[in-house]
């Protein structure tokens, strides 16, 4: 749709947020020692100039989730998620993949409740991490698809783009806290855009990270290449770097036991781990840890490009950020692409 840009004053934004209160559970990310953590919003707010440290996937599919109760009615959370300030790594890329794992073929209906009722207020970045590399795979610092409203920092306030008939429904039951934008706000809020995308490209620039049109390539040409047993040897197999990012969706269903009975529930599970793939026989299709980090990146690079012609990478850098061992995604692939040149 056309995205339409208004204007709301910062009080105005709270007040706005009170009011959403009312029918949904409003989330932001709160800063902590210069990094943000999804925290419940009880009256005050402060913007975030980046990317929290978890996305938000766990607002779609909870880490474990109960999926059924034998003989007994599920219990179903009041109100659906309000999550403000998400970034274009949480949604382009992203919530394409999350889509196609869930929407498509065997619905899941829980997901599917979660993407139709959850509202999306996201916002532009204004500051980037180290760890950041968005534009690598033609993601803007800033949301340009996929969001109800998204919000920029402008004088007194925020400019704030409508991005979806819901969030323009948002704005017309809230219209008496929303201005007309001056073109001088306009100006400064494409220059702020501008700016930070020139700052983006020079962190980019010296990665030596190859072009995306050709990741493809360099993961389907390079299955035997020397890379995968030399960075696994620093593997600890902690998870982190699947549970964090945005795009991985593998769960483990599972029975079990508690209190009240007997439930069927939903575990969210990783390729890095060593019983991914173990059958009761015993046998594992990938037995070695050089064979599960490979993996993560054949799914990401080679089968869902092959699928829906996007990479399930968002170049968010949490997996670069949050591994122990320092396994860098930027620098496998620099590495490819180097021994597959001679």
């Amino acid at each position: 749709m056309n995205h339409t840009l208004d204007f709301i004053e910062s009080n105005n934004f709270l007040k706005l947020l009170n009011n959403l209160t009312k029918a949904y559970q409003v989330f932001f990310p709160a800063e902590t020692k210069k990094n943000y953590f999804w925290q419940s919003y009880t009256g005050n707010f402060a913007f975030n100039n980046y990317r929290a440290v978890t996305s938000i996937r766990q607002f779609l599919t909870s880490a474990v989730e109960p999926i059924g109760d034998y003989f007994k009615t599920k219990t179903e959370n009041s109100k659906p998620f309000c999550i403000v300030g998400a970034k274009a790594c949480d949604l382009s890329n992203a919530l394409k993949v999350q889509d196609y794992v869930f929407l498509e073929g065997d619905v899941d209906e829980n997901y599917k409740k979660m993407r139709q009722q959850n509202l999306i207020i996201s916002s532009d970045c204004t500051a980037i991490k180290e760890t950041c590399f968005c534009l690598a795979f033609g993601i803007k610092p800033y949301p340009e698809e996929l969001f109800d409203l998204n919000i920029s920092p402008a004088e007194n306030g925020y400019a704030v783009r409508i991005g979806s008939d819901r969030g323009e429904k948002i704005v017309a039951e809230n219209k008496d806290l929303f201005k007309d934008i001056t073109w001088q706000m306009r100006e400064e809020h494409e220059r702020k855009r501008s700016d930070i995308v020139k700052k983006l490209t020079l962190q980019v620039s010296q990665l030596n990270f190859p072009q995306k049109e050709l990741l493809y390539d360099l993961m389907k040409n390079g299955y035997g290449d020397g890379v995968w047993p030399s960075e696994a040897l620093r593997c600890v197999e902690c998870g982190a770097c699947i549970m964090n990012c945005p795009t991985c969706h593998c769960f483990l269903l599972f029975d079990t036991k508690d209190e009240n009975g007997y439930f069927k529930g939903r575990i969210w599970d990783g390729c890095q781990y060593k019983n991914f793939t173990r059958v009761a026989g015993g046998a594992s299709a990938l037995r070695f840890r050089e064979y599960r980090l490979r993996n993560r990146y054949i799914k990401k690079f080679e089968f869902f490009p092959s699928r829906i012609n996007t990479y399930a990478c968002t170049g968010c850098g949490r997996c670069v950020e949050d591994c122990p061992a320092k396994i860098d995604l930027r620098k496998i692939f620099a590495t490819l692409d180097k021994n597959q040149k001679h």
